[in-house]
């Protein structure tokens, strides 16, 4: 391959939906015929030549995204992604360590099972949904244990109220707040979201960075 260390979003198991087609690829992952692991490996290879191309002329961190799960859980469950999908992100994410640097992983999507592989795995600093996973298991998975930029809830905003933004942004700032650090906000506002809410949401935020109990 041309290694131009590309690796857009869906490098890995999107990917592997974008090549079978996501119908043939949940049935690969039923039924797991031998080419399933041939594609995992041709791609796996595609992508750790893409890293080591350009990790040694990367920050202090390199950012990778790929949607691991669905509105309520894994379309392949946590067993086969743990069989099949883990031990791609942990070859791949020990390149990046091995030259010292970090991993930061967007994902959306239901992934609450496989946080702690994730983890595992190698991320360091974990971003996702808000709505997808609930404000509580995320506090229950992460707080102290893994940093995350947390992915505000993107499906609230269209509709919400000001007030209902800022008790948002309260209740996830108080939530996960400890001293030490380790929490992020990611603010997402597309085109449908009124301007008023938009100013609302960035003013919240701004109040909030530098907040301490």
């Amino acid at each position: 391959p041309h290694r131009d260390g590309r690796l857009p979003h869906g490098f890995m198991y999107l990917r592997l939906l974008d090549l079978r087609g996501f119908e043939e690829a949940m049935t690969d992952f039923a039924e797991e015929p031998p080419e399933l692991q041939m594609l995992i490996d041709n791609v796996l290879e595609y992508n750790c030549l893409q890293i080591e191309a350009v990790v040694d002329r990367a920050g202090a961190y390199m950012t990778f995204g790929d949607d691991l799960g669905m509105q309520s859980g894994l379309a392949i469950g946590a067993p086969r992604w743990r069989k099949y999908m883990y031990p791609c992100y942990k070859k791949m994410y020990d390149i990046v360590h091995g030259r010292s640097k970090l991993v930061y992983m967007h994902t959306d999507g239901r992934i609450i099972d496989i946080i702690d592989d994730l983890k595992a795995a190698g991320v360091n600093m974990l971003n996702p949904q808000y709505r997808a996973n609930g404000l509580g298991d995320l506090v229950r998975t992460c707080k102290g244990r893994m940093p995350i930029n947390l992915d505000l809830d993107r499906q609230l905003f269209p509709f919400a109220s000001k007030q209902d933004v800022e008790d948002h942004i309260r209740e996830c700032v108080e939530a996960f707040y400890m001293p030490e650090g380790g929490f992020g906000l990611s603010l997402e506002l597309n085109m449908e979201v009124p301007l008023d809410i938009i100013e609302t949401a960035i003013a919240t935020v701004d109040k909030y960075r530098f907040y301490k109990k």
